[in-house]
């Protein structure tokens, strides 16, 4: 049992290794097997969290080289084969998610994401074998919210639109949050 548990970690920290290749030079950070999401510097979750081409090749790049097939250039060069292809993007856009869950966590606005005290690389197998549904559970509003009470009167599939429609002027928050940090 041992062995099967050593050979386990052993694939996690060459994943991580793998994934984090890029990440380490860009920034400036140390990453790792154990890596969470609420260890990711405020500066580093506003990069993954900001939509932009630039942005998602970051996450392409821990997505396929924790899964071992490269780094984001042979996305871009198309040197894929479109079902490993639709898969970078399908797990890449479920880390989206969650870096974006995480932003509205740190800004109090919602309750912590399913599974997020997972390691990165963990998590990134746990979204592998989830379904779609399974994999892109919104995180609850925290009570604290000033619209919780609109929030409490929709239904589910509703709850999840609200928490989406909040990304936008969280990002603006949380951007001017962290320039006012620098700043002091």
């Amino acid at each position: 049992m041992a062995e099967v548990i050593e050979l386990e970690q052993f694939r996690r920290k060459l994943a991580a290794d793998h994934g984090f290749r890029t990440w380490l030079t860009r920034f400036r950070e140390q990453f790792g097997p154990q890596t969470r999401l609420g260890d990711l510097s405020d500066r580093t979750l506003l990069f993954l969290a900001t939509p932009g081409e630039e942005n998602l090749c970051v996450i392409f790049d821990l997505v396929m080289g924790a899964k071992g097939w490269g780094t984001s250039t042979r996305f871009i060069l198309n040197d894929l084969d479109s079902q490993t292809k639709q898969c970078v993007l399908d797990l890449s856009l479920r880390l989206l998610d969650y870096f974006r869950f995480e932003m509205l966590r740190r800004l109090g606005w919602v309750e912590s994401p399913p599974k997020a005290e997972q390691p990165l690389v963990a998590l990134l197998d746990i979204v592998a074998k989830a379904s779609a549904a399974q994999a892109i559970q919104t995180p609850p509003l925290a009570p604290g919210y000033p619209a919780y009470g609109e929030y409490e009167k929709l239904i589910p599939s509703d709850r999840a639109i609200f928490i989406r429609r909040l990304i936008p002027q969280a990002l603006k928050e949380f951007r001017q949050r962290l320039e006012s940090a620098q700043n002091s």
